[in-house]
């Protein structure tokens, strides 16, 4: 993951409270978003993670937000993207890749939390991940 060319980093959080499906959906909706903007389908790693943003120690206060690695965005506004993302879902960062991190230290995060049911992941196009040089194993 660390040698493909990331363009942005995006975290989600949604103002209202979303079942782990809706969530699944908002990052469809995501990725379709950049697409429409970009023009062209683009790659990317998601990760839904489940937080206490809304407080408490109760399991069930547990609600999902979702991060992204984008790809193959270049001319698209991020503050255009920030601004619809914003609007539909509420607190939203889109900011540049930062290559010093590693995609290894975003991603291992997240199939980590996996493992202990805080979360899921998944590759949005593989096939466009893979044409770059990321040799992907998808359905790991």
């Amino acid at each position: 993951m660390s040698g493909f060319n990331w363009a942005w980093w995006a975290t989600v959080t949604f103002r209202s409270d979303f079942t782990l499906n809706s969530a699944r959906r908002a990052v469809r909706n995501f990725f379709l978003m950049v697409e429409d903007a970009a023009g062209h389908p683009v790659g990317g790693f998601w990760a839904i993670e489940r937080h206490k943003y809304r407080g408490g120690d109760d399991p069930a206060s547990l609600v999902p937000h979702f991060h992204a690695l984008v790809a193959d965005v270049a001319g698209v506004s991020r503050r255009a993207v920030w601004e619809k993302c914003h609007r539909r879902w509420g607190r939203t960062r889109i900011e540049p890749y930062d290559p010093t991190r590693g995609a290894s230290q975003y991603v291992s995060k997240y199939c980590a939390k996996e493992t202990f049911e805080q979360g899921e992941w998944g590759v949005w196009r593989p096939e466009v991940v893979q044409a770059a040089g990321c040799p992907l194993q998808v359905g790991i």
